[in-house]
This record gives structure tokens, C-alpha cells and sequence, in this order.
């Protein structure tokens, strides 16, 4: 779509308006033109003659004419301001309610930066040339068209002359164009990537805090803002010579037509008053080509602004809706997922030919290693993304043919990622609440556990809410999040890791509250903490995109299979009601692989030596290049593993929970940390320091040489792969 397209269609509703605009320009520039051309018959018929008749005559029509086109001025300004205000609002709501559609691939491609920036500036020089540019290059072109009419009409052969030299000022900024395009992407690109920078340190201040990241954002602010800087001199330079060269341009017709006219009034070809006449219309023709040539830079700017927009009004769903969709019925669904398969890409296939179903009113858990596909199940359940293959439908109604409105209010989503608005707990809560009223307020909050903490507060339920909940606790947040969920009184409740954040007492309330909604809901829940699931109908247990296991918790117990080992591996640790003190037991330490084979009295002895580290969400627990003495057990909690790129940006690499451990080879080697681990929330991690470790090891070799062979091995095949 080019941008003359897009403003005739954001004006096209305006058709009056737009006449009336162009009515009010055609008589204002007649009264210029015409104005001007009256000098010929002031000079040769009245003052030459000294005829006051026709001197009054011409003056009086001047004053009408100058009365007309003063009226016709204010009416063009109202009506150009009219159209283009509303042009102006139309496109921003298009824009706003297009992303609005979007899913979530659009996100992951568009940064907050980019969008930003696309609705700030890029729709400031949009509105800048429906409302101040397109409107003076209407007049000055109409202005430059019907003076050179009336230039060829007083002398035929002196316009020809000076339209042959007006080619030079087209010439400089036509060859300049191509450069002002690039240097005008090149500036709002360099903006762009400024402003995500700004939108990662305002969101991720913590994180940069934490990683010590302060000096290296700042080095990149200050690349960024010097690109800015070159970028934007460049620009001006090339804009400043657009509009130079036709003003010098100007000057040399200016020489040219003094010249070639003075002979021909030397010759009587011209008269005085044609002369006075033609110098002053060909000044106001003139001024006009400048006035196009200075509007060429503006116009170049908006036309990559134009681009910039479209770009994000071509971008289609990828969730297309039926043409004729189906109203889902609010009752409690039947949920069906026939040989479903799905991948983020074409070529990386995340769900393969899955199968189940799931019973109205029923309690399903999604379970799995991390990786296996389960959280990715919960997105296609929601309808975030659809399936490459295969079908989901609710009561036999497939979810592409479901009609979006229905299937929202038909369920809910929860995420471990809480999102609160930076407003008061109950417009939070009320915010797309089926049941508004206070009486179901305060029942979703007491079934979520939280209505007697907001009742402690000062301000209660209208206590506002900062940083998008930054304020509160992480328990706090996911209880208001549940809470608001109910309220909109779902018939399927998604529930993504809504407990994985948070520490053992606030995880078991919220495990009690959920299984109590049992019946009410369709609920499925993904979640790696599986002794969340003992409450659970149904169990599916995922691995590499497949359903390797599935049942009640009972039968996958004794199942011994996938299960039943991660079971395993997330057991062995004691852990206080108040999270604040774990220990591990000898028998959890010999499924280590490097512990194996070691006799039990020794373990016995090496569980006794680990200490208890908690850890706040976001928090560093090593620091990639730092010198490491301590290796970890993760007893409760998830932990991301990161590495620093060549940007100096860090890249999830790996993502640890329950069981996993980390920082072994600290036990016998003095080596710099190789990555950056960070808590993602509440953790509670056993902690080894090698002075500790060395200790033991004078009573028992054994354990050196185990862990030796097993770090080598482990080596051999990070070396291979």
C-alpha cells in the first residue's frame, strides 16, 4: 500500500470536507495569481494614463477579492483541520485495534521499541503530512500551475526561457533523494533500537543490577545515541542541501530573467507594467518550486514513516477467523485434541501427533521434563497459536471455527508470569469480571486466599497498585491473578506454573485452593512440581513432544516409569514450612551421578555439610567468569542458565528446577564460572563449598576419584557435541 493510498483512504470518509479544502484553495491562490497580474494594467492603464476610474475600479476589486479569499483561508484551515484530525485518529485506532489482533509470533518479531516508536514519531510526520504537508503542496502547486499560465500569457518567449532554467532546481534534489531515504531510515532505525534499549533498563533495572550490567548498558546507550548523533547529522546535512540548491537555482533565473527582459523592453517587445508584472508573478512561481523542493525532505521522511506503518497493517494473524464462526456454548467443556502436532518452526517440531481427552469438570495435569512440550499444549488449549496438524475442539466444535468472543469468555489463562494493572486491586480484579458486584469480589478473593490480606491493608481494595504489582508478593500477585480469573467465572481454567515462583507454604495454599475448585472448572494445570498433581483427575506426562505416560497419580506411581523418575529425582529433600531451612538425604545424594557407587556412611556425612541458600526472583546465584568454590543442589524453585553474548547481551541457554544441580566441577577446580545462573522465583538451593568438600575427601578418596570421572566424561561429550 503507498502512502498516497493510505491517506485517500484515511480521508475518503471526509468527501465535503475535502471539496470544501480544495474550494478554498483554488480561490486563494486565484487571488494571488490574479492580484499580482493586476500590476500590468495599475502601471500601463492607470498610472500611466492617470486614470482614477480604472484605478478605483482595480483597487476595489482587489479589496472584495482580498475579503473573499480571507473568508475562503479560514474556512480551508477549519476544514483541512477537521480531515485531518479525524484522517489522523482513524489511523491510529486501525493501527492500535490491528495489533490488538495479533498473536503471539507478531510479538516475538516487534519489540516494545519498535511499536513505540511506530506509534510516537512515525505518526507524528504522518499527521504531520496529512495535516500540514499535503495541504501546502495542493496550494503551491495549483499556485505554480496557473502562474505559469499567466507568465505565458504576458510574455510567451521570457516563460520558456525561465522554464528551461527552473529545470536546475529539480535536478540537486532529485539526485539527492535516494540518500535522503536512507539517511532517514537509517535515523528512525537507530531511534528504534534506542528505545528498546530504554524499555529493557526500565523493565529489567533489577536484573541489570543483579548481573552488574550497569556499565555495559550504558555502553551501549552511548553507541546507540552516537549512532543517533551521526545519523541525524547526516540527514540534516542532505536536507539542508535539498533545499539550498533550488534556492540557488532561483538566483541565477532571477540574473537570467532581468537580463533577457530588459531587452526586450529595450526592444518594445514588453512593457513596463508586463515587465513589473511578470518579475513579481515569476518571484511568487518561483517561491512556489522552492516550497515543493523544501516539502520534498518532509515528504521523504513521511514516506519511510508511511512504510514503517504499513508494515505493521500488513502483518496478518496468524490465527485467521472463520467467515462463519460458531457462538460456543457457556457450559463446562469437553476438551479433545486429535493427532495434534505443532512447531514455532516449520523445520522443529514440538508436539507430535498428540492425543487426549479431557472430561468436562475434570482436573488435568500437564507434567514433563522441561522442553517436552507441555507448556506449549496449555498455549494451543488458549488458542494463542493453532495446530500444524491435527484438530482441538470444545464440545466437538473445532476451536478455528469458534467464535473468539465466545471462546474467551469461556476460559481463562494463569501464568506464572503475572501481569497487574497499575490501578487499584478491584478495578484489577473487576477488569473483565463477568460478576462486578462487591459480593462476588470478595468470594473470588476468598476462594483465591487473598481476600484477608487485602482487608489488613489501609486502603483495602483500593489500594493502587505500582510497577505492575512490583509491590506486592509473588504469592500476592498469583492469588490476585487467580482471583480475577474466577471472577470471570470460566468454564476451562489454564493454569501455566502458577506455582513455580513462589515458596512451599504460598505453593501448598494455592495447591489446596485449585483442587477445591475441582468440579466447578474444567481445569488443566502444567506445572514440574509434581507433587502438585497428587490431587489431579487425570495426569499426562510429556516428553520430546509425545505422551509417554499417562493416568491417575496412583497408577504412574507405581508405573515406574517416566513419572515415577521424576519423582524421584524432585524427593530426597526436607524442607521447613517456611522455606527457610532444607536437607538432603544421603540416599537423594547417591542418585548423583558422580556420588554413585559411594558407600552410605560417606554420604550420610557429605549430606550433613550442605547449608540452605534461599533466593528471590531474579537473583544472581553465580556470575558467569567469577571464581567458583560452591556447587548447588536445587531443592525447590526454577533457575535459568545464561550466557553473554558477543553483544553483551545474555541468552537463556538452559532452564533448571527441582532436582537439577549445578557448579560441580567447583568442588576440585579453581575455574571461572562458564555461565550466569539466576533464580526465576522463590528457590531454595543446598550449597557445598569445596573447602567443606576437601575435608571429607582426606576421610574418603573415593569421592574425588568418583567425581573426577564422571567431570571428564561429561566433558568428552560437551567436546564431541
Amino acid at each position: 500500500m503507498k502512502s498516497g493510498k493510505l491517506i485517500s483512504s484515511s480521508v475518503k470518509k471526509q468527501k465535503w470536507l475535502s471539496i470544501l479544502f480544495v474550494i478554498s484553495v483554488f480561490i486563494e491562490i486565484g487571488y494571488a495569481s490574479f492580484s499580482t497580474l493586476s500590476l500590468k494594467y495599475i502601471v500601463d492603464d492607470a498610472f500611466t494614463n492617470k486614470d482614477w476610474q480604472v484605478f478605483i475600479f482595480i483597487l476595489s476589486l482587489l479589496l472584495i477579492g482580498g475579503l473573499l479569499s480571507i473568508a475562503a483561508g479560514a474556512f480551508g484551515d477549519y476544514s483541512i483541520g477537521k480531515v485531518s484530525g479525524i484522517a489522523i485518529r482513524n489511523l491510529r485506532k486501525r493501527l492500535f485495534q490491528h495489533i490488538q489482533k495479533q498473536t503471539a509470533p507478531f510479538f516475538s518479531r516487534f519489540r516494545v521499541g519498535d511499536l513505540v516508536s511506530r506509534f510516537s514519531s512515525d505518526m507524528d510526520a504522518i499527521d504531520r503530512v496529512i495535516s500540514t504537508t499535503s495541504p501546502f503542496l495542493i496550494k503551491e502547486a495549483l499556485a505554480l500551475v496557473l502562474g505559469l499560465g499567466l507568465l505565458l500569457s504576458l510574455e510567451w518567449r521570457l516563460t520558456l526561457v525561465m522554464l528551461l532554467g527552473s529545470s536546475l532546481m529539480f535536478i540537486g534534489p532529485k539526485l539527492l533523494q535516494g540518500k535522503a531515504e536512507q539517511a532517514s531510515e537509517s535515523y528512525k532505525q537507530s531511534e528504534e533500537q534506542f528505545s528498546n534499549t530504554i524499555d529493557e533498563m526500565i523493565k529489567g533495572h533489577s536484573t541489570i543490577k543483579n548481573l552488574n550490567l550497569g556499565a555495559s548498558f550504558q555502553q551501549q546507550a552511548e553507541g546507540q545515541i552516537s549512532a543517533i548523533y551521526r545519523s541525524g547529522l547526516r540527514l540534516h546535512l542532505i536536507h539542508t542541501w535539498m533545499t539550498r540548491l533550488p534556492l540557488i537555482s532561483l538566483l541565477l533565473l532571477n540574473g537570467i530573467m532581468i537580463g533577457f527582459g530588459g531587452y526586450l523592453i529595450f526592444q518594445d517587445a514588453l512593457t513596463i507594467g508586463s515587465f513589473m508584472a511578470f518579475f513579481t508573478l515569476f518571484m511568487s512561481v518561483g517561491q512556489s518550486a522552492t516550497n515543493l523542493s523544501v516539502l520534498l525532505p518532509e515528504m521523504i521522511d513521511s514516506a519511510v514513516s508511511f512504510k514503517r506503518v504499513n508494515e505493521l497493517l500488513e502483518q496478518d494473524t496468524k490465527l485467521p477467523q472463520s467467515a462463519h464462526p460458531i457462538k460456543l456454548e457457556p457450559v463446562l467443556p469437553q476438551v479433545h485434541l486429535q493427532q495434534v502436532s505443532f512447531g514455532y518452526e516449520s523445520n522443529a517440531a514440538l508436539l507430535k501427533q498428540i492425543e487426549l481427552t479431557i472430561a468436562p469438570g475434570s482436573y488435568i495435569a500437564f507434567v514433563g521434563p522441561s522442553g517436552s512440550g507441555k507448556s506449549t499444549a496449555l498455549k494451543l488449549l488458549a488458542r494463542f497459536y493453532d495446530p500444524v496438524q491435527g484438530s482441538i475442539t470444545f464440545n466437538g466444535v473445532d476451536l478455528r471455527e469458534a467464535e473468539d468472543a465466545s471462546l474467551r469468555e469461556m476460559m481463562t489463562m494463569v501464568t506464572q508470569d503475572t501481569f497487574l494493572f497499575n490501578t487499584t486491586i478491584a478495578e484489577n480484579l473487576q477488569i473483565a469480571a463477568a460478576d462486578n458486584s462487591q459480593e462476588a469480589l470478595v468470594d473470588a478473593a476468598s476462594q483465591a486466599q487473598i481476600h484477608s490480606t487485602i482487608a489488613n491493608w489501609p486502603m483495602g481494595y483500593n489500594t493502587v497498585i505500582q510497577h505492575d504489582g512490583a509491590s506486592l508478593s509473588g504469592g500476592e500477585r498469583q492469588r490476585l491473578a487467580i482471583a480475577r480469573a474466577l471472577l470471570r467465572k470460566p468454564k476451562l481454567l489454564l493454569l501455566d506454573e502458577v506455582t513455580a515462583a513462589l515458596d512451599p507454604i504460598n505453593e501448598s495454599e494455592i495447591n489446596q485452593m485449585i483442587a477445591s475448585l475441582k468440579g466447578k472448572h474444567t481445569i488443566v494445570s502444567v506445572t514440574h512440581r509434581l507433587a502438585s498433581t497428587r490431587d489431579a483427575d487425570y495426569i499426562y506426562v510429556f516428553q520430546d513432544g509425545h505422551i509417554a505416560e499417562q493416568g491417575s497419580f496412583t497408577d504412574l506411581m507405581e508405573g515406574q516409569g517416566l513419572f515415577h523418575s521424576l519423582w524421584e529425582k524432585q524427593h530426597g529433600f526436607q524442607l521447613s514450612e517456611d522455606g527457610q531451612l532444607a536437607a538432603v538425604e544421603a540416599e537423594r545424594l547417591a542418585m548423583l551421578p558422580f556420588f554413585a557407587g559411594i558407600e552410605l556412611p560417606a554420604l550420610q556425612q557429605l549430606s550433613s555439610l550442605f547449608t540452605t541458600v534461599t533466593c528471590q526472583p531474579d537473583e544472581v546465584v553465580i556470575r558467569e567468569g567469577e571464581q567458583g568454590n560452591t556447587f548447588y543442589l536445587i531443592a525447590h524453585g526454577r533457575f535459568e542458565i545464561l550466557k553473554q553474548q558477543a553483544d553483551l547481551s545474555n541468552k537463556r541457554v538452559a532452564m533448571l528446577q527441582d532436582g537439577d544441580y549445578f557448579g560441580e566441577i567447583a568442588l576440585i577446580r579453581n575455574i571461572p564460572r562458564t555461565a550466569t545462573v539466576k533464580s526465576m522465583g522463590h528457590g531454595i538451593l543446598m550449597a557445598i563449598r569445596r573447602e567443606s568438600f576437601g575435608r571429607l575427601v582426606e576421610q574418603h578418596p573415593q569421592l574425588l576419584d568418583s567425581l573426577e570421572r564422571t567431570l571428564l566424561k561429561r566433558m568428552k561429550e560437551a567436546t564431541s557435541q
